[in-house]
């Protein structure tokens, strides 16, 4: 059950097991405004017997099992408690603390209750869509009946908080110094505070501003007192006249927009990650376009030192205006409610449980971080770095066949060089690498030198499949044993080096076999390209090309642009190759951030991933890549014919396949067998085909799980007349 506690509305609902909403309710708020006449324990009792209301109408599950309730109140909450520490929209000035979650467990106890700022069930809403996935942290500021920002990383949905009073981005009661019209006005704010942002910038403070200015700018119909209580009212007001290109309208709008708009630039200055600012909230959605050009406005005129001058763009594309609804507020209670119950320690009695009721949770989190390194040459020095950091005594190195004796002994002379005591040990290469019974051998391999746990780390060195099959290894052996990647492929480089998943091929299907088992690190070398045959240079280009267009239309420009250079390895020691690298592995990093463990299935980097399994595995002759072109390619004609892919679009990217010297089509495979190999990929994806359809480069994909036999036989027999 979720609550969204607002100063204008009280919601709830329900998010169901597949994230959807239902029986969603709203009702007005009860706050010191509409209730003048309660008192603030009588506001806030009110509020309990709203939630416990809800709770007992939306309740759910057993007796045993009550449904967790998430709560979002529009307050300053501290973060780490649940306790609200002040709402004026709420409860009007001089408001006390309140600690809602005892409140309520008093009188239900058996619920697990969870109360959070709204601003942060906000954050964390908007952090969960794609348009977000790529950016390290966002802010979200919200205009509405207060104002307030939280900032937050994406990758692991962190807010982070004052350390004793889990706060952060009270903008809305900063004292500035408000003036306009040749006027300086002293507001209060609901929270009782002088000349807070609050009172001239939120919903509530834009009429007392109007009110206040209102003779000075000869504007008596501002000095409505229903303006103060139906924000309806004045939006449609001032809207109608700035529609006037009324001075005073303008003016007035100018006025309460600058002071946000140095809290955004303040931001943006102190806190460089920031690479997204999310404007949303009643004001901004009332008001519209004209809100919306005022901010970017203020924004440009104050500007940014260095920063604007460089990029006269950068507000255009770093601060947008969001529209959100009931649901929005909602769901993000929920997702904050997630995170919040999964950094909680257990309170249950262990022994008590397990003898009460034969059951007991282990509920225990671990953090994964890991560095990828990428270089031209340099790959023994961060290799020496990195197995400094481990402690390393004696590593071991594992190259796959086709590396060994190139690349080899010259890596264990310079780990040599630097104090330590390799052991070099060959691997098979190739799809030769990705069964059991190579599996097997790496694993004898690491019984006969006697790895330890900590002081022997793993180094794989060789191409992805060497990679897959050396990393399950690692993973398996001991309960798990460090290990650090260094791929000598482009496919290796830019995909199977940077993620966290280890397979080998088994029961005649790929990856089969496997686990998520991450590198301590990735080192990333292009000079281990000089010698990759070029078919594999070719294969290679596929996953480049496929996180490009789900990701990077810069990269996807960048590669379209140089096409016939990137089978060359040569290319790759030049500054163009190298930031191909640099953005095909950082997309494909970036698109794994917050779901390495694939707990989401609507998986972007799914793309050419449908059907390739089936398309590599029907050969000997079909290498990795080349079956994931061919099912893009597939996937491009299927979104053509929904009219979800523009033609332009899918004409523009096959374009690009071919160009390369990649495949679109193979004969030898049937519509039927796509079509049930679609099939064993939706059993892999929690029933559901997830089918990613491209709309525009650099975009994450539409998910859909209800592709049929004849749409993707038209889709191959279209193909077919590319040729193989």
């Amino acid at each position: 059950m979720v609550l969204d506690i607002g100063g204008t509305w009280f919601r709830s609902g329900v998010r169901n097991a597949d994230g959807s909403l239902s029986d969603v309710t709203r009702v007005p708020a009860v706050n010191y405004l509409n209730h003048p006449g309660l008192s603030q324990a009588q506001l806030r009792q009110r509020l309990v017997d709203y939630v416990l209301g809800e709770a007992h109408r939306l309740g759910g599950g057993s007796a045993n099992a009550p449904l967790p309730v998430g709560i979002s109140v529009g307050a300053a909450v501290n973060g780490h408690t649940g306790v609200i520490l002040g709402s004026g929209p709420l409860w009007g000035p001089g408001s006390e603390s309140f600690d809602l979650t005892e409140a309520l467990s008093e009188a239900r106890d058996d619920v697990q209750w969870s109360v959070v700022n709204d601003v942060t069930a906000l954050a964390a809403y908007f952090a969960s869509r794609p348009a977000y996935r790529h950016a390290k942290k966002i802010s979200v500021f919200t205009i509405s009946t207060g104002i307030a920002c939280r900032t937050i990383d994406v990758a692991n949905r962190r807010v982070p908080l004052h350390p004793q009073l889990g706060v952060q981005g009270e903008i809305g009661h900063i004292p500035i110094d408000f003036h306009a019209a040749g006027r300086v006005l002293d507001l209060q704010c609901d929270c009782g505070g002088p000349s807070h942002l609050n009172a001239y910038c939120s919903g509530r403070g834009i009429p007392r501003v109007m009110a206040g200015l209102a003779s000075a700018l000869e504007r008596p119909q501002w000095l409505d007192p229903a303006l103060l209580q139906d924000p309806s009212l004045w939006a449609a007001l001032l809207l109608k006249d700035l529609a006037a290109s009324d001075p005073a309208a303008t003016e007035l709008l100018h006025s309460v927009v600058k002071p946000v708009a140095q809290s955004i630039v303040s931001l943006l200055t102190v806190d460089p990650e920031v690479t997204r600012i999310v404007v949303t909230g009643g004001v901004s959605q009332s008001l519209g376009r004209a809100y919306q050009d005022a901010v970017h406005h203020a924004l440009e005129k104050l500007g940014m030192y260095m920063i604007t001058d460089a990029d006269p763009q950068y507000f255009r594309t770093t601060v947008e205006f969001a529209g959100v609804d009931d649901s929005a507020g909602l769901l993000g209670a929920a997702l904050a409610a997630d995170q919040l119950n999964a950094s909680k320690p257990s309170t249950r009695p262990s022994v008590g449980l397990l003898l009460s009721h034969r059951a007991r949770r282990m509920d225990e989190h671990q953090s994964v971080t890991y560095d990828t390194v990428l270089t031209s040459g340099g790959a023994a020095k961060a290799l020496v770095r990195s197995l400094d950091s481990l402690g390393a005594v004696r590593p071991v190195v594992l190259a796959d066949a086709a590396v060994s004796e190139i690349y080899g002994p010259e890596l264990v002379v310079e780990l040599e060089a630097a104090g330590l005591r390799p052991l070099l040990r060959t691997v098979p290469s190739g799809e030769s690498a990705k069964n059991w019974k190579a599996l097997e051998l790496i694993l004898q391999t690491l019984e006969s030198a006697e790895v330890s746990r900590r002081l022997h780390p793993v180094v794989a060195l060789g191409g992805g499949a060497a990679l897959d099959a050396v990393g399950l290894a690692a993973g398996l052996y001991r309960r798990g044993v460090p290990y650090v990647r260094v791929p000598t492929s482009l496919v290796g480089l830019i995909d199977a080096g940077v993620g966290a998943k280890v397979a080998v091929n088994e029961f005649g299907h790929k990856n089969r076999l496997g686990l998520f088992y991450p590198p301590v690190d990735t080192i990333l070398d292009v000079s281990f390209l000089r010698t990759l045959p070029h078919r594999f240079m070719v294969s290679g280009t596929a996953e480049a090309i496929k996180i490009s267009v789900v990701a990077d239309e810069t990269l996807f420009d960048l590669l379209e642009c140089d096409s016939q250079r990137l089978s060359d390895p040569a290319f790759y020691q030049t500054d163009r190759g190298i930031e191909a690298v640099a953005r095909a592995a950082d997309a494909m990093m970036s698109s794994l951030s917050g779901n390495l463990w694939e707990r989401g299935l609507d998986r972007a980097v799914d793309f050419g991933h449908g059907v390739s399994s089936l398309i590599e595995m029907s050969g000997p002759s079909v290498t990795h890549g080349e079956a994931v072109a061919i099912d893009m390619a597939l996937t491009l004609e299927v979104g053509r014919d929904r009219g979800i892919t523009p033609p332009d679009v899918v004409d523009r990217v096959i374009r690009l396949i071919k160009a390369v010297g990649l495949p679109v089509h193979r004969a030898s495979v049937t519509a039927d067998q796509l079509f049930e190999s679609l099939g064993e990929t939706a059993a892999h994806r929690g029933g559901s085909q997830r089918f990613p359809l491209i709309r525009e480069v650099g975009q994450a994909p539409v998910f859909v799980s209800d592709v049929e036999r004849d749409e993707l036989g038209e889709a191959w027999s279209r193909l077919s007349g590319h040729g193989e």
